[in-house]
C-alpha cells in the first residue's frame, strides 16, 4: 500500500480512561500506516494519562498534549494547531 498523506487522528479527552486503550488499539490494527494520534487531555482526573503514556512510549505516531479543562471544542482546536 502507498501512503500518500498523514492523517492525523486528534482525540479529545475527559476522563475517558475506560474507553481509550481499546479507541488507541483501533489505531494500530490500521492497516495506513502513515498517521499521528493527537490526544488532548483536558483537564482529566482518572487514569487517561497513564494510559496514554503507555501508547506514546511505545510509538512515536502517539502525542500526548495536556490542557486545562476547557471543553472538547478548545481541545480539537488545540490538537489542529499542533
Amino acid at each position: 500500500m502507498t501512503s500518500s498523506g498523514k492523517i492525523s487522528v486528534i482525540i479529545p479527552c475527559f476522563n475517558g480512561g475506560r474507553f481509550l486503550s481499546q479507541t488507541l488499539e483501533s489505531l494500530l490494527w490500521q492497516t495506513y500506516p502513515n498517521w499521528e494520534c493527537i490526544l488532548i487531555d483536558d483537564g482529566s482526573t482518572d487514569n487517561s494519562r497513564e494510559i496514554f503514556r503507555t501508547f506514546e512510549e511505545k510509538d512515536p505516531r502517539f502525542v500526548y498534549l495536556n490542557q486545562n479543562n476547557s471543553g472538547p471544542s478548545v481541545a480539537r482546536n488545540n490538537g489542529v494547531a499542533r
